[in-house]
């Protein structure tokens, strides 16, 4: 049908050269489509490329192009010599006139002006026909090449499956698992409403049937709300009456209320410490009602480990051993952990809070902090840091902190514009100065080694008929240098307890309230759930000091930190090296020794005339996990992150992320993780947030560490956010 079309356009020379005109532009248009698909070839072979058979049709049209415009150069040329002979047959039998010789002359000069041009023409579409014949070519090698790539593609996919498929899986149980936490936060606020909807109904049927013991009607409905049954055996008056003696006792101790309150910035009266309360009492009635246990978890340096004391007189214990008795009158378990760690291991707050639910536990329902001689400029970074992580844990915990430094405004120590107690003192938040009160009543301030704290030479326990003259005198030590005495960390203890039974009280007359106003114990259920309510990042406040992407997160870091002591469950977890879940197990070798636990020498940081004393010896060791370059690769396998934010740590001193950050390589999900930076003096920054080399995780992803010299390498902290 093409050729038939190109004859009859042939007729005329004027349309003939008309329409080798429009094919020589649709030939250069032709040209530049072949140029644009030769580019997407190339950017297909590059990704894999799309399936050759797309180009099919491509092809067929550019053979129907060669092939016109080879029947049209043919038939051009024939209708051109057809043109020029007829014309010189009719020249040769006219009348030879000298007008009619010009005439003629004339035409054949434009005869063959036109012929030449035509041959120009003839000689462009040629030469566009034999670059299409050279792309056409390529075009070939390149589908050949498309297939081949295309066969490697399928084999890779097959290969890939089954670890796609682990990742894929271990991605979706993280995302159902929190998904799965937040409706069940919203079925226990639902169901906690249909159980106030089902009471009026049962009193309304009470009040149609005309007493309470008549016979009611089958709703078929079970109680959704648990039975609390440790508060029936709860005698809430004897509980008030202890209180009340201790509180006595202690007003008694200190001849009044000041050193109490004024140890501590925020006090009664200020609407931020009685939201605070509160609060805490909140928390301490739920503990009440179930008998569950309360628990204070402290992180700091060698001053929250009581160093150069005997443990026994950490403020933690003496704390312990006044507030026990009185909760123990409620059945419940009170509890202060000590998870101090010295200066030893390199530790600062700027590496431990980041693994704050590891070293307290998730279990906690108030978290000490104390770093006082390691802060400086950033301190209330850090402490915004560590308030927002708190209050994201399990059961979102209050947050506070101590200092013991030489200082008459409690609230600098925190923060010297005070924002930070206007936004977070309603959640708990406050400062126990040791000193601040002290220096009120005639303490003359820090001397190492001197007795008595302006009112006292001993601790009050110190002053037991038992209790030996050296030891008393040492009980009556408020600073052995820098770290705090026995009768310093009484200040302490006196003043939290004095804080903490603020809230006592108030538990127990919320409980009551409570009780008076609904006969039934489901109200108490309802009032405070087993499992207590859990703040998001969308209940607080914005931060004010801490980055956005650091402290706006939905959970605090994850974390293992293999020094002693650590009261809670780590994130992080090393595998086999043949584990099925490890994507490093084809790199493991037979003669790979592996990890082996380290552990430091238990310091003996005690009064030499305690050091036998069983109870005196500390909990804190430096620790970690050994590996040489014979321990092959070792595989931690991280949490879900949402910074991207990774660290490792050493147990071996203040600058001992150097060799971290020299003498190992890693191995992050498969690529090499290019020049790691030292931070906090004993970490590697291995990656400061997602857009290196690996994007982004909703899952587990792992950290293949591996040393590439002669250096012993040890691992306290594996950091992932």
């Amino acid at each position: 049908g093409a050729k038939e079309e190109v004859v009859r356009m042939a007729d005329s020379k004027e349309t003939n050269v008309e329409l080798i005109d429009e094919h020589i532009l649709g030939m250069e248009s032709d040209d530049e489509e072949i140029d644009e698909l030769m580019r997407g070839i190339e950017q297909g072979e590059k990704r894999l490329g799309s399936s050759w058979k797309h180009l099919i049709p491509i092809f067929i049209v550019i053979v129907g192009l060669m092939f016109t415009a080879g029947f049209i150069l043919g038939t051009s040329s024939e209708n051109t010599s057809s043109e020029v002979s007829k014309n010189a047959f009719v020249g040769n039998n006219a009348v030879f006139s000298s007008g009619n010789r010009v005439q003629l002359e004339n035409e054949i000069k434009s005869l063959k002006d036109e012929l030449k041009k035509e041959e120009k023409i003839s000689g462009t579409m040629q030469g566009a026909l034999k670059d299409l014949e050279r792309k056409w070519i390529s075009m070939t090698t390149k589908i050949a090449q498309i297939d081949e790539l295309e066969r490697k593609e399928s084999q890779l996919e097959s290969l890939g499956t089954q670890k796609n498929l682990k990742s894929v899986f271990q991605r979706d149980y993280e995302q159902l698992e929190k998904e799965f936490h937040k409706v069940e936060m919203k079925e226990r606020e639902t169901l906690s409403h249909l159980t106030e909807e089902v009471t009026e109904v049962k009193k309304k049927l009470e009040e149609v049937s005309g007493s309470a013991g008549a016979v009611k009607p089958n709703l078929g409905m079970a109680d959704p709300v648990s039975h609390p049954t440790n508060i029936d055996k709860v005698n809430l008056e004897d509980l008030r009456s202890a209180v009340i003696a201790y509180r006595k006792k202690l007003e008694k101790y200190w001849e009044g209320t000041q050193v109490l309150r004024d140890t501590l910035h925020l006090k009664p009266g200020d609407s931020s410490y009685d939201q605070g309360v509160k609060r805490i009492a909140e928390k301490m009635a739920r503990a009440i009602v179930w008998g569950d246990k309360f628990i204070i978890g402290a992180m700091g340096s060698s001053v929250t480990a009581a160093h150069d004391n005997c443990n026994y007189d950490s403020y933690e214990r003496q704390m312990e051993r006044e507030l026990q008795p009185i909760f123990s009158k409620a059945n419940v378990e009170f509890t202060v952990r000590n998870a101090g760690e010295g200066g030893g291991c390199g530790d600062s707050y700027r590496n431990q809070i980041w693994c704050l639910r590891n070293i307290i536990g998730d279990d906690v329902d108030i978290a000490h902090y104390s770093w006082t001689y390691f802060e400086n400029e950033d301190k209330e970074t850090y402490h915004e840091m560590f308030i927002r992580w708190v209050l994201m844990m399990e059961r979102s915990p209050v947050p506070q902190f101590i200092n013991v430094g030489e200082t008459r405004s409690c609230k600098s120590a925190l923060d010297h514009s005070g924002k930070l107690f206007d936004l977070y003192g309603k959640y708990g938040v406050n400062i126990n100065c040791l000193q601040s009160g002290i220096l009120k009543i005639g303490y003359p301030g820090k001397k190492w080694g001197a007795i008595g704290d302006g009112m006292h030479t001993t601790t009050r326990y110190g002053e037991l008929s038992n209790v030996t003259k050296s030891r008393r005198d040492s009980l009556g030590v408020t600073f052995r240098n820098w770290h705090p005495g026995p009768l310093g960390f009484q200040v302490v203890s006196d003043a939290f307890g004095y804080h903490y039974t603020d809230a006592l009280l108030e538990a127990i007359n919320m409980i009551e309230d409570e009780r008076s106003g609904h006969s039934d114990i489901e109200s108490l259920a309802r009032r405070w759930p087993e499992k207590p309510s859990v703040l998001s990042k969308e209940d607080l406040p914005p931060p004010i000091y801490c980055e956005e992407r650091i402290c706006n997160v939905d959970e605090p870091p994850g974390c293992t930190n293999w020094e002693v002591p650590t009261y809670g469950r780590g994130q992080v977890k090393i595998l086999d090296p043949k584990d099925s879940m490890n994507p490093f197990k084809d790199l493991a070798k037979e003669g790979d020794k592996g990890w082996k636990k380290w552990q430091g020498d238990r310091r003996q940081l005690v009064p030499k005339a305690e050091l036998k004393q069983p109870e005196c010896l500390h909990l804190d060791v430096c620790a970690g996990v050994e590996i040489t370059k014979d321990s092959g690769l070792i595989t931690f396998r991280l949490p879900r992150m949402d910074v991207g934010r990774i660290m490792v740590c050493s147990p071996e001193g203040k600058q001992a992320g150097y060799p971290l950050r020299k003498s190992v390589e890693y191995n992050l999900e498969g690529s090499i993780i290019p020049n790691p930076q030292q931070v906090y003096g004993k970490c590697a920054l291995v990656q400061s947030e997602w857009g290196g080399t690996v994007a982004d995780s909703k899952g587990h992803i792992h950290l293949g560490v591996r040393v590439i010299d002669d250096q012993i390498i040890r691992i306290s902290h594996v950091i992932a956010m």
